[in-house]
C-alpha cells in the first residue's frame, strides 16, 4: 500500500537517473564530471572540526579549524575561491562513538510503510525510543522469492546531532545531510544515501538553474505550438461549413444519448441492487477465517466489522508477524498497523490494532 505521508527525496532520483545514463558521456567527460562530484565532510572533534573533500577518487584533508571567527572566515575564504569545493555537498559526519548501526530484519509485507513500523518499534530493536534520537536506514537488495526485508539502521542521539550543528551554524556552513562514520554515504552512490538530520535543518538547492531550465523549455515549447498550429489557422473559413453541419449533428446525437443514459441509469440501478445483496460476506465466515489465520499465542479482545473493512484488536507474542499471516491468505488485503504496537506489562504480550479489507477473492469463493 502506497504510503502518501511518506517525504519523497527526488534528489537521489536524479542522482540514480545521472548514473545509469552516464554511459552516453565520453570517457574524459565522464572523468571530468566524476572528478566535479564530491562532499564536503565536517568531522566534528572536540574543540576542532576536522574538513575533508571526497570524491569518488580521493579524500583530501583540507585541515582542522577551531570554533571562532578567525577560522570561519579562513574556511569561508577556502571554500568560496574553489568551484570543487563550493558546489560540493556539505555533510555533517558523527564520530563512531556516538552513533548505532543495527541490521534488522522485518517482515516483508512491511516494505509499503518502513519508516511507520520502524518509528513504533525502534525501541524493540535499540536502547532508545523515536523521540530521544534521529535515525534513517537503507534499505538492501531484495533476495527473489524472500520473505524477509534486510535493513540498516542508523541512529545518533538528537542532543548529540543538535550540539554538532549549532557548532556548524558558528562557522557559518549548513549541512546539505548528514551521515556515520560507522556507516558513510559514498560519493556517487545513491543506494548508499541516506540522512539522519531533519529536513527542515538542511541547506535548501538553490531552484534557479532549475527555473532557468522549466523556463527554457515553455518558451520552447510555446515557440513550437505556434509552429505547429499557425499554419492551420490559414484552413478555417474552409471549414466555417463543415462545423455548422457537425452542430446539426451533434443536436441529432444529443437527443440521442440524452435517451441512451436514461436506459443506462435504470440498468445501473437495477445492477447496484443485486451488486448489494451479493458483494458483502458473512460476519461469521470472516471470524472463522481469522481464527484459523491467528494461533493460540493471539488473542482477539475486539473485532469491528464495516464498509469491507476489518478492524482487529488484541494481543499477541509477536505481533509484527500478524500483518505477514493475513497478507498470505486470499481473504484480506491492505492490512496494516493503525495504532503503535505497546507491551502490556500483566501479560507480558504485545497489544495491537490492525486494519484489513475483505478482498472480492473471497466473495467469489462464497459464491462458488
Amino acid at each position: 500500500m502506497l504510503n502518501l505521508d511518506s517525504d519523497i527525496d527526488l534528489s537521489r532520483f536524479f542522482t540514480w537517473w545521472g548514473q545509469e545514463l552516464s554511459f552516453l558521456l565520453p570517457k574524459k567527460m565522464r572523468a571530468s564530471v566524476a572528478r566535479g562530484k564530491g562532499f564536503l565532510v565536517l568531522e566534528m572533534l572536540d574543540d576542532k572540526v576536522k574538513v575533508s573533500h571526497v570524491d569518488r577518487e580521493h579524500d583530501n584533508l583540507l585541515g582542522e579549524f577551531e570554533y571562532n571567527a578567525l577560522a570561519k572566515n579562513e574556511l569561508n575564504d577556502l571554500i568560496e575561491n574553489n568551484a570543487q569545493y563550493k558546489d560540493a555537498d556539505i555533510v555533517l559526519r558523527i564520530p563512531k562513538k556516538s552513533s548505532i548501526r543495527q541490521n534488522i530484519l522485518l517482515p516483508i509485507a512491511a516494505e509499503a510503510n518502513i519508516q511507520q513500523v520502524l518509528t513504533y518499534e525502534l525501541d524493540k530493536y535499540t536502547p532508545f525510543n523515536k523521540d530521544q534520537v534521529y535515525f534513517d536506514f537503507i534499505q538492501e537488495e531484495k533476495e527473489k522469492k524472500t520473505t524477509h526485508l534486510n535493513l540498516v539502521l542508523v541512529l545518533v542521539k538528537k542532543s548529540t546531532l543538535d550540539r554538532m550543528y549549532e557548532r556548524c551554524l558558528t562557522l557559518g556552513l549548513t549541512p546539505s545531510f548528514s551521515d556515520a562514520e560507522i556507516h558513510p554515504v559514498i560519493s556517487g552512490d545513491a543506494g548508499s544515501r541516506y540522512n539522519l538530520l531533519p529536513t527542515n535543518l538542511c541547506k535548501k538547492s538553490d531552484k534557479k538553474p532549475l527555473f532557468i531550465m522549466l523556463g527554457s523549455f515553455f518558451v520552447a515549447f510555446l515557440l513550437l505550438m505556434v509552429l505547429l498550429f499557425y499554419p492551420l489557422s490559414k484552413l478555417e473559413d474552409g471549414l466555417d461549413k463543415l462545423k455548422h453541419h457537425r452542430r446539426l449533428v451533434e443536436t441529432a446525437a444529443f437527443k440521442i444519448e440524452e435517451s441512451k443514459k436514461g436506459i443506462d441509469y435504470l440498468y445501473q440501478a437495477t445492477q447496484d441492487v443485486i451488486d448489494k445483496q451479493s458483494e458483502l460476506p458473512a460476519i461469521i465466515n470472516v471470524i472463522d477465517t481469522v481464527s484459523k489465520v491467528f494461533n493460540d499465542e493471539t488473542w482477539v479482545s475486539q473485532l469491528r466489522y464495516s464498509n469491507k473493512t476489518l478492524q482487529l484488536t488484541g494481543q499477541s507474542n509477536n505481533a509484527s508477524s500478524l500483518i505477514e499471516l493475513l497478507e498470505k491468505t486470499d481473504i484480506f488485503k491492505s492490512t496494516k498497523f493503525i495504532s503503535p504496537v505497546t507491551k502490556d506489562n500483566r501479560t507480558g504480550m504485545e497489544r495491537f490494532k490492525i486494519s484489513t479489507e475483505i478482498t472480492k477473492k473471497y466473495r467469489d469463493a462464497e459464491a462458488e
